[in-house]
């Protein structure tokens, strides 16, 4: 039927009809396609040496992945609105949500969906990206008086990641590149009054 004819454009189910731009949860993930293409190419490690140097675990401004996701709040007594800005003692204007991902699926930057390659397929391999969504994109930012016409905005980075491509197996493996969401910062519009 011409519901099985593979395009890359079309949405896949993980992704809840196209809202997200890539899935951490794929039941349709083709592992065993994954796990075929991986065994069959020779420069594999050498790709995934590529791609590693840029992954979230070697990461951002300063801060460890670890010492992010450790962080207590219990020596600052704000109320839970700030507490998402909070991180050490550089309180953030813009609260954000971060997340250490392993996405199944994404959205390469041509517009065409990929799967990515994980551990499922290749045991003992991952690709984690650090992801920052904006809480309340376009709100504007805390801490600063109004009339500075202030706003929250998503800033975005380029990653690249080892990936398939379920509608050309024969392509194997291959590193595509993907925008992902890096972090929310504070725009100060600049017109003066």
């Amino acid at each position: 039927s011409n519901d099985d004819y593979c395009h890359p454009r079309k949405a896949p189910k993980c992704s809840k009809n196209g809202t997200l731009s890539f899935c951490l949860k794929d039941s349709d993930y083709p592992e065993k396609e994954v796990k075929y293409a991986i065994e069959y190419d020779p420069l594999i490690l050498k790709k995934y040496a590529d791609v590693a140097e840029q992954s979230a675990d070697n990461l951002v401004d300063g801060l460890t992945s670890l010492s992010e996701k450790h962080f207590s709040y219990s020596d600052y007594h704000g109320n839970t609105f700030e507490k998402g800005n909070w991180i050490g003692d550089e309180g953030y204007i813009c609260p954000s949500d971060v997340l250490y991902a392993r996405p199944l699926r994404a959205i390469n930057v041509e517009g065409e969906w990929r799967v990515i390659v994980q551990d499922v397929a290749w045991p003992g391999y991952t690709q984690t990206q650090r992801i920052e969504k904006c809480l309340f994109p376009g709100a504007s930012c805390r801490t600063l008086a109004p009339c500075h016409g202030s706003k929250c905005l998503q800033k975005y980075v380029y990653q690249r990641m080892l990936s398939f491509d379920p509608c050309n197996v024969k392509k194997g493996i291959f590193i595509d590149i993907y925008k992902l969401p890096s972090s929310c910062s504070c725009h100060i519009s600049s017109k003066l009054n």
